[in-house]
């Protein structure tokens, strides 16, 4: 030292870069969009799949798979995005006597693909149409796959009846087949000597007559027994 002097010290914030790598199908937006961040700055990056597509992680200096993503800027930093096809599933109930048949036959199925059902009417049975995340009659119905979905095939259904003991049933209205949550109406006659006990099969109680609404096909035993 020769003399007095005055020494003064600059300092500056750091600053930082921020690199952003999307994957294929899918964008990344950022806020606030800039060449460089000071330290300590927050940026929200915001993934952005394509249709049919969803986020399944960051990677490099990030990770998991929260969208919007924060990220604090505390360094250079080089972020990427992972993108996959979404997959989904097909349920296909059976109302009624009958089979679907689905091609291709998947647990499954990747957006934008599609299914081919084909229904297929029990002995003596009729397919009716198709209900839930379809409509109409169309067989084979292609199924376009970019949701979970449910296809429900509603066939014609049947009421079968027997008798133990010695009597008779009639059935309002009487029809070989019915649509899917028809009713019927069950009475029952015993022969002389006889009385109704109950029913059984796919019905209990001894309500007579007996209102049956017919959700699937249904076998039903009138149970007379000699007085």
């Amino acid at each position: 030292v020769d003399g007095n002097k005055s020494i003064t010290a600059t300092f500056a914030i750091n600053t930082y870069t921020l690199t952003v790598t999307p994957g294929a199908n899918g964008a990344v937006n950022r806020s606030p969009v800039q060449a460089t961040y000071d330290h300590g700055t927050t940026v929200t990056l915001t993934a952005v799949p394509d249709v049919g597509y969803h986020l399944v992680a960051w990677g490099g200096d990030a990770s998991g798979s929260a969208n919007p993503l924060p990220v604090v800027m505390d360094g250079d930093k080089t972020i990427t995005a992972t993108f996959a096809i979404n997959t989904y599933t097909l349920s296909v109930p059976i109302v009624g006597d009958g089979s679907v048949a689905r091609n291709p036959d998947q647990a499954t199925y990747v957006h934008g693909s599609t299914v081919d059902l084909t229904p297929t009417a029990a002995g003596g049975h009729t397919f009716l149409n198709w209900s839930g995340d379809a409509t109409g009659s169309a067989t084979p119905l292609t199924v376009v796959m970019d949701a979970d979905k449910v296809v429900t095939a509603n066939f014609d259904v049947s009421l079968n009846g027997s008798v133990t003991g010695a009597g008779t049933v009639t059935r309002n209205p009487d029809q070989a087949t019915y649509l899917p949550g028809a009713s019927v109406l069950l009475t029952a006659t015993p022969a002389p000597t006889y009385h109704f006990v109950n029913w059984s099969g796919d019905a209990s109680g001894s309500a007579n007559p007996l209102k049956v609404t017919l959700d699937n096909t249904k076998n039903i035993v009138a149970n007379f027994s000699f007085v």
